[in-house]
């Protein structure tokens, strides 16, 4: 057994690698905000070549032992999808230099994540805590971006439902990694919410909600289909955990709808 002193930490390599990744997504997602017209292939470039990064800098920890289709593949999901939702979200919804230090801000905050995918790679270091809540709130503020876009862009319905769903399905595989399914049991669990969120696409065509009045609502039902997938497959759901994922839900959906009487008119 280790002591806590002796439990690996970050190295100097480590953070040097990280330093780097910040720097590659930062110089993507302010190439991708500044140049016009949009070049939408650096932001895709950026995101696969800080995926990939992020899957090698977790790899370099010592005790990294896992395999499987499904391991090798779940550190790729989240750096390379916040890449996206960072650049797409910012452009949307901002202008001028703000675009340049929120760019900055989002690289800065892909490090993070990179940090705590690699911290989390050990089950008993001091901070596994901490970070898996940073990589949950990392994981749904990535969720609502790109939902929000989804809704707000100029595209088809089919289109924006098909996005939603393969969002919705690579994410969930990083919220559920903890619970007891292993391997293909989490995809198949992932694919099962993308499922569901892109069918709550489709329901919220009908109603008059903005993109983030519509990304919000697709976040309340992303966060309940994975919250109760995760209890599910850690065999642990009780009556009283369901009851207070519908009364989170029920809040926070009444809260949506207050906002869309009182602000949208």
């Amino acid at each position: 057994m280790l002591s806590a002193s002796a439990r690996p930490r970050p190295t100097g390599g480590v953070a040097a690698r990280i330093t780097l990744l910040v720097l590659v997504a930062a110089t993507g997602i302010v190439g991708y905000l500044g140049i016009r017209p949009s070049q939408s292939w650096i932001l895709a470039l950026t995101a696969v070549l800080v995926a990939l990064a992020v899957d090698g800098i977790v790899r370099t920890h010592p005790r990294w032992r896992q395999s499987g289709f499904a391991n090798g593949l779940v550190h790729l999901m989240l750096p390379g999808l916040a890449v996206l939702a960072a650049g797409l979200f910012i452009h949307e919804t901002l202008d001028g230099y703000e675009r340049t230090g929120a760019g900055i801000l989002a690289a800065l905050g892909v490090g993070a994540i990179a940090l705590g995918l690699y911290t989390t790679v050990d089950y008993s270091s001091t901070y596994y805590g901490a970070m898996r809540i940073g990589l949950a709130v990392a994981t749904y503020l990535a969720a609502f971006a790109l939902f929000s876009v989804s809704y707000a862009a100029d595209v088809n319905l089919p289109v924006s439902a098909i996005a939603v769903g393969v969002v919705a399905a690579l994410l969930a595989t990083e919220l559920i990694r903890e619970s007891r399914m292993l391997d293909n049991s989490s995809l198949i669990a992932g694919f099962a919410i993308g499922i569901s969120l892109a069918e709550l696409r489709v329901a919220l065509y009908f109603f008059p909600l903005d993109g983030l009045l519509g990304g919000a609502l697709l976040v309340i039902g992303f966060y309940l289909g994975t919250g109760l997938v995760h209890h599910l497959g850690d065999r642990d759901l009780q009556f009283l955990t369901l009851l207070e994922y519908l009364a989170v839900a029920g809040v926070a959906v009444a809260a949506v709808v207050f906002t869309r009487v009182t602000v949208g008119g």
